[in-house]
């Protein structure tokens, strides 16, 4: 600014007398114009007065602190692979660290709902490569609740049908008696009677599983379900086999297959508005084992499933407990009064109002020993088992009844014991007649499709839950007639 300002000057014209004359120290006389020296000292005051603004007027610049920061991926991260991130600063860019790091995909869903029949689908892209996932998801399956189309009584059988909650299947109508939980609550043993919420007389009529080990697929809802429909029953009965490769002679992890079993049939019956015996099914009939036809054998196995069981379903009303099957062999009453003694406790302890059966002597067909001595436990019943084929003493149940012994029909057949052979059709009458006459419950054996004339499926039989007749054996043919007639439900024949 000062050489343009002198430059300005140049071209100015003066006059000598305006110049004054300077000696220099070394001896030379320097001629200064005074205008142009006065022009050069008021520039000079200018610039710096200019340059003194400009300072006062620019902040100072603050060094940033890079206290609010990111960490970034490389534009040329790849996903599903390590690479580098740097951590940058949101305020003035810098990066101020980075590191080495796994960089997954960004997945984005598209989803395609299943429905009750058809399946759906899930379409997974990464928003960042070419990454592309399709999945397949299973039909959700119909959602079925009942509709009252006549109300039953307790009087008169009524009809229901079910419809899906997703869409707009419906069943047919089926006709219905109110003979389960929802209608009389927790049971109780009253004198020799069972007896519900009430106290009014109760009858449980149902159905025994075969063992668990072998017939395990038929322990599902829909099974329970068919069967409840189809014969009137309302309760089931869940038998724990005890050796044959069942619970207490098979692996810890079968064994725990098994026992799952049990608490999945606990909770089908729960959700069906039934009953469950929970059957401790010792037998003797395992040939590997020698003793095991005393409940005494398994007595320590008995406490800690009972234990367990219990403490499980420890809110739960609608348990019955069938603590020994079948005694048998050398087995006394005192033996079972000692197992007994054992196992009832523990239930109680956990499930103090539960209904206990107890099992005897002679496969549960020795009452008399047990009329002689019974226990001292309140709220339990004896069972009582008969094959008509082979046994046809009804005067047994008779004589119990008599002597004040509550008693419980867990297992029978109109076969042979050993589970064949052919209806005896007669006595299987008489011993209903019997079994009417004092209202007692009942439970058929078995759930199955296996060889035998006591098991209800034909063999050639593979669906779980259609029970119409032509699937069904000739025992599964009349108990199913004989328990609709019980329960008040119309007949086929």
């Amino acid at each position: 600014m000062i050489l343009i300002a002198l430059d300005n000057i140049n071209s100015f014209t003066y006059k000598e007398k305006y110049c004054i004359m300077v000696n220099s120290k070394r001896g030379f006389i320097m001629k200064i114009n005074i205008f142009k020296l006065c022009v050069v000292i008021i520039c000079s005051l200018l610039i710096l007065f200019v340059t003194s603004c400009e300072d006062e007027l620019t902040p100072p610049i603050e060094e940033c602190a890079h206290t609010e920061c990111t960490w970034e991926w490389e534009e040329d991260a790849k996903c599903n692979q390590n690479n580098i991130m740097n951590y940058v600063c949101n305020k003035c860019g810098k990066i101020v660290d980075s590191k080495e790091a796994f960089k997954d995909h960004e997945l984005v869903e598209e989803v395609e709902e299943a429905t009750c029949t058809e399946k759906g689908s899930i379409h997974i892209t990464c928003k960042n490569c070419s990454y592309v996932v399709n999945k397949k998801t299973d039909a959700l399956g119909h959602d079925y609740k009942y509709v009252i189309d006549e109300e039953a009584t307790d009087e008169q059988y009524g009809y229901r049908h079910k419809e899906c909650t997703r869409c707009d299947d419906k069943g047919g109508r089926i006709a219905y008696v109110n003979n389960g939980f929802s209608s009389h609550g927790q049971l109780k043993v009253s004198g020799i009677n069972l007896v519900d919420q009430n106290g009014d007389l109760m009858r449980l009529v149902g159905v025994s599983t075969h063992g668990l080990q072998w017939a395990g697929k038929y322990v599902n809802l829909s099974t329970f379900e068919n069967m409840r429909n189809e014969f009137g029953i309302n309760v089931m009965r869940l038998a724990l086999y005890t050796g044959e490769r069942g619970y207490c002679t098979s692996t810890p992890e079968r064994a725990e297959e098994l026992y799952q079993l049990v608490v999945d049939g606990i909770n089908y019956c729960t959700a069906l508005d039934m009953y469950v015996i929970v059957d401790w099914h010792m037998l003797g009939a395992d040939t590997t084992v020698d003793g095991d036809e005393n409940p005494l054998y398994y007595k320590n196995e008995a406490i800690a499933f009972f234990d367990r069981i219990t403490k499980e379903f420890i809110d739960h009303q609608n348990i019955l407990f069938e603590i020994m099957n079948e005694p048998s062999g050398d087995t006394t009453w005192a033996d079972c009064k000692e197992y007994a003694n054992a196992v009832i406790p523990v239930i109680r302890k956990n499930m103090p109002k539960a209904v206990v059966l107890v099992g005897n002597p002679k496969w549960s067909a020795d009452l008399v020993s047990v009329a002689k001595d019974p226990l001292g436990f309140t709220n339990i019943m004896y069972t009582f088992h008969f094959y008509a084929a082979d046994n046809t003493e009804t005067g047994k149940i008779v004589t119990a009844i008599k002597a004040k012994l509550p008693v419980f029909i867990s297992e029978h057949g109109g076969m042979d014991a050993d589970g064949d052979g052919e209806m005896n059709y007669n006595s299987l009458k008489k011993w209903y007649e019997v079994i009417d006459k004092y209202n007692l419950s009942f439970v058929a054996w078995n759930l199955s499709n296996t060889k035998g004339s006591a098991s209800m499926f034909k063999t050639t039989t593979s669906t779980l839950d259609n029970f119409s007749d032509e699937l069904l054996k000739e025992w599964g043919v009349y108990y199913k007639q004989r328990v609709r007639e019980v329960v008040g439900l119309p007949t086929t024949k």
